[in-house]
C-alpha cells in the first residue's frame, strides 16, 4: 500500500490542476457568445475582461497567507468549489455590471486555487519524489483547458445555452473536487520565521517579469484567439474554439514532456527556447491570414508558453526569504499583472487597428523573454 501512496497523492493534486484549467477554459470558450449577448465591441469587451485579472491580482496576498496558515489541502477544495459557483454566477449575469463583478470574483477564486494547487504539487514533488514534476502537473491544467474547449464547441453546436453549459461544468467540478480532496497531503510546509507578506528580492522580481510577459501572451490566447480565428479570418463555418483548442493542446503536450526537456537543458536554455517559439508563433499567426498558418502559429505559442510558469514557480520556491506559498504569490503578483494589462491593452489596440495588428505587437514579448533569460542563473 505504501508503494502506491505517492501515486495517489500525485493523482489527487493533478485533478485539481485539471479542474482549474477546465473551469477557466469553459469561460474562455464562451467569450464570443458573451460578447454577442451583451453587444460589446472589442474595446468594451477588453474593459470587461480587465476585471478577471484584477480579481486575480487582488487575491494573491490573501492566497499566500491563507495557504500558509490554513494549508493547501483545505484551500484547494474551498477555492475549487467557489470557482465553480462563480462560473455559474457568470452564466446568470444579465447586465454588464453583474458580469464585471462575476469576473472579478472568478479571477479571485481562480488565483487562490492557483497558489493552493501549486503549493500542494511542490509538497508532492519534495516529499514523495526525487525529480521535477511541476511541468507535468501544469500539463493537467492544459488538458483540462483542452477538454473544456472541446466541450464548449460541442455545447455551441447542439445549441446549449451558456447557463446550461456552465451548470454542467460546475457539477463535474464539484464531484471531482469532493472525491479527490481526501487524498491531498494534509501537512503544510512550515513558514518558520519567514514573513507571509514580504517584498520580493531581485531574483523573484526577475522571475516575475518573465512570468509577466508569458501571462500577456497566454491571456491573449485565452481571451482573443477564438475571436481572431472566427472574426479576423472570417471563417464562420468552423467552430470558433478551434484556435484556442490547438493552443491548449500544444501547451498540454509541452508541459507533459516539459520535465524531460528541462532535465536535458538548463532552466535558462529551456526559457530561451520558449521565448523563441512564442515569437515565431505570433509572427506566423498574424502575418499569414490562412487557417492552417494560424493554427500552426497558435500551436507554437502554446508549446512555447508551456513550461515558462512551471520553471518560474520551481525557481521561486527555492527562495529562503519567505514560505513557498508566499514566494509563489509574490512572483504571481508581478506575473499576473500581465493578465491585468493584456486584455484591455489588446482590446483598445484592436478597436483602433484591428485584432491582427494588436496580436502582432505581442511578438515583441517573446524577444523580451529571451533578453530576460540571460539574467537567469543556471
Amino acid at each position: 500500500m505504501a508503494l502506491h501512496k505517492p501515486i495517489i497523492h500525485r493523482v489527487a493534486a493533478s485533478c485539481f490542476f485539471f479542474v482549474c484549467g477546465f473551469v477557466f477554459a469553459t469561460w474562455a470558450s464562451r467569450i464570443p457568445a458573451v460578447k454577442e449577448q451583451f453587444g460589446l465591441n472589442e474595446a468594451e469587451l477588453g474593459a470587461v475582461l480587465f476585471m478577471l485579472p484584477l480579481g486575480a491580482l487582488v487575491a494573491l496576498p490573501f492566497a499566500g497567507w491563507a495557504v500558509s496558515v490554513l494549508g493547501s489541502r483545505l484551500m484547494n477544495f474551498a477555492s475549487a468549489i467557489a470557482y465553480a459557483l462563480v462560473l455559474l454566477f457568470i452564466g446568470y449575469s444579465s447586465t454588464v455590471f453583474m458580469l464585471s463583478v462575476a469576473l472579478f470574483l472568478f479571477g479571485f477564486c481562480g488565483n487562490v486555487l492557483n497558489i493552493a494547487m501549486n503549493t500542494q504539487a511542490l509538497l508532492v514533488q519534495e516529499e514523495m519524489y526525487d525529480k521535477s514534476l511541476l511541468s507535468s502537473f501544469h500539463g493537467l491544467w492544459s488538458i483540462g483547458a483542452m477538454t473544456a474547449a472541446g466541450l464548449g464547441g460541442y455545447t455551441m453546436k447542439i445549441g446549449a445555452t451558456t447557463t446550461q453549459h456552465f451548470m454542467t461544468v460546475a457539477v463535474i467540478v464539484t464531484v471531482i473536487s469532493s472525491a479527490m480532496v481526501f487524498y491531498l497531503i494534509r501537512k503544510t510546509k512550515p513558514a518558520g520565521e519567514q514573513k507571509i507578506f514580504a517584498w520580493p528580492d531581485k531574483t523573484l522580481w526577475l522571475l516575475g517579469a518573465i512570468c509577466f510577459c508569458c501571462a500577456i501572451c497566454e491571456g491573449a490566447m485565452a481571451d482573443w484567439s477564438s475571436l481572431y480565428y472566427k472574426q479576423v479570418l472570417n471563417d464562420l463555418q468552423r467552430v470558433s474554439t478551434s484556435g484556442y483548442m490547438v493552443f491548449a493542446c500544444m501547451m498540454a503536450l509541452g508541459r507533459l514532456v516539459g520535465d524531460g526537456v528541462i532535465g536535458k537543458l538548463s532552466y535558462k536554455k529551456a526559457l530561451m527556447l520558449d521565448g523563441s517559439l512564442v515569437t515565431i508563433g505570433l509572427l506566423l499567426a498574424t502575418s499569414v491570414a490562412h487557417p492552417v498558418a494560424v493554427l500552426i502559429g497558435f500551436g507554437l505559442i502554446g508549446f512555447g508558453v508551456a513550461t515558462v510558469i512551471p520553471i518560474v514557480y520551481s525557481l521561486s520556491a527555492k527562495t529562503t526569504t519567505m514560505s513557498t506559498s508566499a514566494a509563489l504569490a509574490a512572483v504571481s503578483t508581478v506575473g499576473f499583472s500581465g493578465f491585468l494589462v493584456g486584455p484591455p491593452m489588446i482590446g483598445f489596440i484592436a478597436h483602433q487597428t484591428g485584432l491582427r495588428y494588436a496580436l502582432l505587437l505581442l511578438s515583441l514579448l517573446g524577444l523580451i523573454i529571451l533578453w530576460l533569460c540571460r539574467k537567469v542563473r543556471q
